[in-house]
């Protein structure tokens, strides 16, 4: 199915690092841009968009941003481009870093794409859904148990959805950065070799891509980026 562009993508993180080259993207291309954020005004300028107060912790805060957002127009797409980072080795890692990481990376993106999906249902036109997962969702290393996990999880929600979703006409696609070039992780990696990093615009390419008419066929799939 085509989408019929002209409708909102809302982007869950846009005032991040990847989050805000994902709305400078997508308004630059002319696509009307939503960003839930708990405070808005308090992030960095996102021109091109609309910030709605929203608190994905929140499941009555989630239900008010879909009408919000239902009020302005269709979900012609969703990104959900949030979450976090604890370090710590699965024997050695307490519960509030593991709930901290589940909440951050798997139940926020959750929410967000299960309201996403019911407006695009009850719509009856279609839609895109892109969830940022990591490479760290495939490939396993030391000392990130949480993160990795967490991760994990979240890929494979994008595929179940896909699955429950494709005879809806919504595709449920996720993207794996490696390690992106931005502020935060330059500073808490001042040492590390940035050859093998990406930029944050380089991945916000790619979800462009799959939010596009382009990727229409594509679902279910975990592309790498970086």
């Amino acid at each position: 199915m085509v989408v019929q562009q002209g409708g909102l993508i809302v982007v869950g993180g846009g005032g991040g690092a990847l989050g805000t080259a994902v709305v400078s993207r997508l308004a630059a291309a002319g696509r009307r841009v939503v960003v839930p954020t708990r405070h808005p005004g308090r992030s960095r300028p996102l021109p091109g968009a609309t910030e709605i107060e929203c608190d994905l912790d929140d499941l009555e805060s989630v239900a008010q941003l879909r009408t919000a957002v239902e009020a302005m127009g269709a979900w012609e797409g969703m990104v959900s481009a949030s979450g976090g980072y604890a370090g710590g080795r699965a024997h050695e890692v307490d519960d509030a870093a593991i709930e901290g990481q589940i909440a951050a990376n798997l139940l926020g993106p959750w929410r967000l794409a299960r309201a996403a999906a019911a407006s695009m249902i009850a719509a009856g036109a279609g839609g895109r859904i892109v969830i940022v997962a990591s490479r760290a969702a495939v490939d396993v290393a030391r000392g990130q148990a949480a993160y990795q996990v967490s991760k994990a999880a979240v890929l494979r929600l994008a595929q179940v959805m896909a699955a429950e979703l494709q005879g809806h006409g919504i595709t449920v696609n996720t993207v794996l950065p490696g390690t992106m070039d931005t502020a935060a992780n330059r500073e808490s990696m001042p040492k590390a070799n940035r050859a093998s990093w990406i930029s944050t615009d380089a991945v916000a390419a790619v979800i462009e891509w799959l939010l596009s008419d382009a990727a229409a066929a594509v679902t279910g799939a975990a592309i790498p980026a970086g």
